[in-house]
């Protein structure tokens, strides 16, 4: 999944990784939002932008050297 490449994403790129209509795509991202896998970022009801944390966090943290 391009979650991997792009942690961030909004509906409409969803709606265009996912080849689907911008509704289906919002309701998807629900679902995911419900489920914990995506955090909404901006607090607003239009225009909103999600993050994949745990992704984000994998792909973040810092490589324990041996």
């Amino acid at each position: 999944m391009r979650l991997f490449e792009y942690p961030y994403l909004d509906v409409n790129t969803a709606a265009k990784w996912l080849d689907v209509e911008y509704s289906t795509a919002n309701r998807l991202i629900g679902q995911l939002e419900d489920d914990g896998i995506l955090e909404e970022l901006t607090g607003k009801a239009r225009n909103r932008f999600y993050r994949a944390s745990e992704i984000f966090n994998i792909i973040n943290k810092p490589i324990d050297r041996l």
